[in-house]
């Protein structure tokens, strides 16, 4: 055989064999975390990442051709290694190999691969960019500590310039609760080499409610059901976000009915709800503000003599960790502005007088939405 020819034999082998030593390497560090969960899992991710790089077409044109049943391929590979997870196997195997290629973002191919753990799946995202070659522009892995199960990876359509919002949610791994976080993140997809973070945070989540979504490269909206004011029950909760170039603000609305927009005023941090408040509840906040609270709702009723204003009485039985008095009763005087907005306009230890009548919170099971019920 001619040097010329062993030559062409040995680069053609060359991403098998590099393949074969990536898939070896991701069995060797499996192995350990099925003996300890105390073994930190950052290089089995690491590993299955690179395994997973190592079998990717290097190309647009190599991507079209192959997709078709790359996923079925790269997931038999593993259950041959016996990497894959069997039932009931526990911490150790890959839990989670799914592959994205869509005809609206043709160059882009996102990966969502997880290592199991114990209760599912810790979850990480890449996305690459297939042109002549391929780049990887994104890499993300959720921040709880018992492993994250990736709910949604979204991209909006893009701008006039041809730049895309890339949406990636998890959730936290738990073995019974349904009480939850989400942990969510913006990324600009454009024509550089990694993509640009825009925003990251989290928020409480209902596992057993709908998690909506609508994205553009303009702005976010995101609404789930997550714990209401009264304990062991639920209500909306409205994320809604403007994209900017630079930065990420939220914006109206916040919540969808004064009674919540109440608990949501007193949740969030004075920087956000000042530009929903008048200059007389400054001092409210700062006594009210917690990250959690307890209470009830006395009434929330609309004012007769004062229209487009609200007074929604409740009585607290806790304002996070604080002792209170009780009871600790406090009367809100909410102004709605049109469209979900609301300003948050007297607040007092005595009903207003121009506010007559008592009539009851909405019923928690009738919890509004901005979409359309399924």
């Amino acid at each position: 055989m001619s040097k010329l020819c062993c030559a062409v034999l040995l680069l053609c082998a060359a991403p098998f064999l590099l393949g074969q030593d990536a898939l070896t390497r991701l069995v060797a560090e499996s192995t350990p975390l099925r003996i300890s969960e105390e073994i930190d899992r950052t290089k089995q991710m690491d590993a299955l990442r690179d395994w997973i790089e190592s079998r990717l077409p290097a190309n647009l044109k190599e991507l079209d051709a192959s997709f078709g049943n790359l996923e079925t391929r790269l997931n038999s590979e593993l259950e041959r290694a016996g990497v894959a997870e069997p039932e009931d196997s526990g911490a150790g195997y890959v839990s989670k190999l799914e592959l994205l290629h869509t005809a609206e973002f043709p160059g882009a191919l996102v990966v969502r691969a997880g290592v199991s753990v114990r209760c599912g799946s810790d979850d990480s995202v890449y996305l690459y960019r297939f042109t002549e070659t391929r780049t990887r522009l994104i890499e993300a892995r959720g921040t709880h500590e018992w492993g994250n199960s990736v709910l949604e990876t979204r991209f909006s359509a893009p701008d006039a310039l041809g730049n895309r919002i890339f949406l990636v949610v998890w959730d936290g791994v738990s073995c019974a609760s349904v009480w939850n976080v989400i942990d969510y993140r913006l990324f600009r997809i454009g024509f550089q080499e990694s993509a640009v973070p825009l925003f990251a945070s989290v928020h409480g989540f209902v596992l057993d409610m709908d998690l909506n979504i609508k994205l553009t490269t303009q702005d976010l909206l995101i609404e789930l059901g997550e714990a209401a004011i009264f304990p062991g029950y639920r209500r909306t909760y409205v994320l809604h976000y403007s994209i900017g170039p630079e930065s990420v603000e939220r914006i109206d609305p916040v919540a969808l009915q004064p009674q919540d927009f109440v608990h949501e005023w007193i949740l969030r941090p004075w920087e956000e709800m000042q530009s929903r408040s008048s200059e007389a509840v400054a001092k409210w906040h700062k006594f009210l503000h917690a990250d959690r609270v307890s209470g009830e709702y006395d009434f929330v009723q609309p004012c007769i003599y004062r229209p487009g204003f609200t007074q929604v009485g409740v009585e607290f039985s806790s304002l996070g960790d604080r002792e209170i008095p009780e009871p600790l009763a406090v009367y809100f005087l909410i102004q709605d502005k049109g469209n979900y907005s609301y300003e948050m306009s007297e607040i007092s230890f005595y009903p207003q007088d121009d506010c007559p009548g008592e009539s009851p919170a909405v019923d928690y099971m009738e919890m509004p939405s901005l979409f359309k019920k399924k």
